[in-house]
């Protein structure tokens, strides 16, 4: 943290997410609006996502005139909840994949997942508050590390949902096999952005500090992943097909085509 009224490399990383998430909430409402607000979660949660990555670099910047509790306590808030609208924007890919497939997983699965977002969602809002209020602001309390491991654990179930569907790759029809494309090459920097978070909550290593850690790790392991995770799923958003209003869906018939892949057919879902 540099002296009030300077601008710091830590700032200049917050302008960075400022710029990216500000085209983001735009790219997040265009997809909205094509794909429906109703039915698109994973493009509704792009809009949260954005948000809060909006209002803490915002909060970042504040410091530089006003380095109060009241500024860090809220880009501490923002840093800590961000991690699951991420985890849940991938889910909502694998989500849409699933209505296409013949055996595919049952709904509830999806549904306990966003529920543990939801506890990990108000853990991190409580630890942040709390941490915020608390003598040493940037040291990570109980609430914040468990709200971590309820979003790992939340990325540890997606992948496996992911290698579930992987398993029935040719039920898939060819448009929507780019969302299992999106979530592959997501994985790598999700993994790096958790482990981030994890070494910072666990490791008492002060360079892994979000706010007074080494910002280049910071920019390397956190900023740059979300930046490039987000960036997969607002190009391939763009990309999918506008789906039936009336909700029918393609699933795999019986009959074969001639590169061995299943045939499509639309059905009611």
């Amino acid at each position: 943290m540099g002296a009030a009224g300077q601008f710091t490399y830590r700032d200049g990383v917050a302008v960075l997410q400022l710029v990216a998430f500000v085209v983001y909430l735009g790219c997040a409402f265009l997809l909205c609006s094509r794909h429906g607000f109703s039915r698109s979660s994973g493009w509704v949660i792009l809009i949260t996502f954005s948000l809060l990555r909006i209002l803490g670099a915002s909060f970042q910047l504040a410091t530089i005139n006003y380095p109060g509790r009241a500024a860090y306590g809220g880009a501490l808030i923002c840093q800590s909840i961000g991690l699951s609208p991420l985890t849940v924007l991938n889910i909502g890919l694998l989500s849409r994949v699933n209505r296409f497939v013949t055996n595919g997983v049952t709904k509830k699965i999806f549904t306990l997942l966003s529920v543990a977002s939801f506890a990990g969602i108000s853990l991190a809002i409580y630890g942040g508050t709390k941490s915020a209020q608390s003598p040493d602001p940037f040291q990570s309390n109980s609430e914040v590390k468990v709200a971590v491991c309820i979003f790992a654990g939340i990325y540890v179930a997606a992948v496996a949902l992911f290698l579930t569907l992987m398993r029935q790759w040719r039920f898939i029809p060819r448009e929507e096999n780019k969302l299992m494309v999106c979530f592959a090459l997501c994985a790598p920097f999700i993994a790096v952005r958790l482990a981030y978070a994890l070494v910072a909550d666990f490791a008492n290593d002060p360079q892994f500090n979000a706010f007074n850690g080494n910002v280049t790790i910071f920019l390397c392991m956190a900023v740059l992943e979300e930046i490039v995770a987000v960036a997969l799923c607002v190009f391939t958003g763009l990309r999918l097909r506008v789906l039936p209003k009336d909700g029918a869906v393609m699933t795999a018939s019986d009959s074969e085509v001639p590169d061995g892949r299943s045939e499509s057919k639309p059905t009611a879902e």
